[in-house]
């Protein structure tokens, strides 16, 4: 019997941010990873948490040092190989952006030299060391096709990144070459391009994950792609449709740091804030994509019965769609969740299974089969 080797991806820019959100995909998903951040303390956080799903090299550096390249290229040996590239990390230049007649020109070449001549001088070194049919990821901007009035450092190294991609594909056809938009993001860099504005109406960056997944597992032709119009692998649209960018479902509990614990340390879901206030306590958690699940009360008393043995559920009932139920069933109850039943296979073909919280909620996980 032969096994496939393990799907490993390097990933610039990994601490915060898109790099983060997509590292934490891969690991649940299985992959290798190779990360780095210019930020030591920040890249050791994000290694301590991915290293609980996956075997993750951490290595901190700034991408336009040949020295740190010449680094990533010898872990990446040691790791076996590379199936993916993913060029992240990018600067944004001065804030706020300045027009071009008042652009400092060193700033201007540093910005070229993280955003443009990095990846390409990364991507060099490494071409021994990835696998055939490797997917090289760089990640573009609108600011790179679009004329944004005080955004000419910034869009003008996009697009110079967009074209040398484009020339990669042309010139290397045994690769997948994309340059990816991930749209709005509220990020760091997104604060910094409008210091002071509030941002909170930007979609996270885990909403442009599955858009990145479908050109590094599916079978794209090299190109240019927005991530949130790309179809998700399981084939379920990236895209929200209608206005809402976001479901977001408040719990009221009893006993607020037990409940942290659990929703927060049992599944792994990032901090998107944190509150601490004379009037309270409070924390948001990124839980991927929201959907709204509307049922009648047959329809409830049979998923009940099917998850749970026996009508149990209240109006409200949390269901997360996981990697892998057993894995994430066993990380709940060591944070103070208890099974109601073995996991069981449903009628509509998922892998369910039913938990309570300590404060009575019921959660269910479900896990799709490969046809769904």
């Amino acid at each position: 019997m032969t096994t496939m080797p393990m799907r490993t991806a390097l990933i610039t820019g990994a601490s915060r941010g898109l790099g983060l959100a997509l590292a934490r995909r891969l690991a649940h998903d299985g992959w290798q990873l190779l990360i780095d951040a210019r930020g030591a303390e920040a890249l050791a956080v994000a290694h301590n948490e991915l290293s609980q799903h996956t075997r993750v090299i951490a290595i901190a550096g700034d991408v336009t040092d040949a020295t740190h390249r010449a680094a990533l290229t010898a872990a990446a040996r040691d790791l076996g190989g590379l199936d993916a590239l993913v060029n992240n990390a990018s600067i944004l230049g001065p804030s706020p952006q300045p027009a071009l007649l008042a652009y400092p020109l060193d700033m201007l070449e540093r910005v070229y030299r993280t955003n443009v001549v990095a990846p390409l001088a990364l991507l060099q070194v490494l071409r021994e060391v990835l696998r055939p049919a490797a997917r090289i990821l760089n990640i573009t901007s609108d600011a790179g096709v679009e004329a944004y009035t005080g955004w000419g450092g910034y869009g003008s190294s996009k697009a110079a990144l967009e074209q040398l991609s484009h020339i990669l594909a042309a010139e290397n056809p045994g690769w997948r070459v994309y340059w990816a938009d991930p749209g709005d993001m509220r990020t760091q860099m997104q604060q910094e391009a409008f210091p002071g504005e509030d941002i909170s109406d930007r979609p996270l960056p885990e909403e442009s994950v599955p858009g990145l997944l479908a050109l590094l597992e599916g079978d794209m032709p090299s190109g240019r792609y927005a991530a949130r119009t790309l179809t998700a692998p399981t084939g379920r649209p990236t895209a929200a449709t209608g206005g809402v960018r976001e479901v977001r479902v408040a719990l009221t509990v009893e006993d607020f740091e037990h409940a942290v614990r659990l929703y927060r340390d049992g599944f792994g879901l990032a901090v998107v804030k944190e509150w601490n206030t004379p009037e309270g306590h409070g924390i948001v958690l990124a839980a991927g994509r929201g959907t709204v699940e509307l049922l009648d009360h047959a329809d409830a008393a049979y998923t009940d019965a099917v998850e749970a043995g026996q009508r149990i559920s209240g109006p409200v009932r949390l269901a997360f769609e996981v990697t892998d139920v057993r894995a994430t069933s066993a990380s709940l109850r060591a944070h103070g969740a208890t099974a109601v039943r073995e996991p069981v296979h449903t009628t509509w073909g998922d892998l369910n299974q039913r938990l309570q919280a300590p404060d009575g909620m019921q959660l269910s996980l479900f896990q799709l089969t490969p046809d769904d």
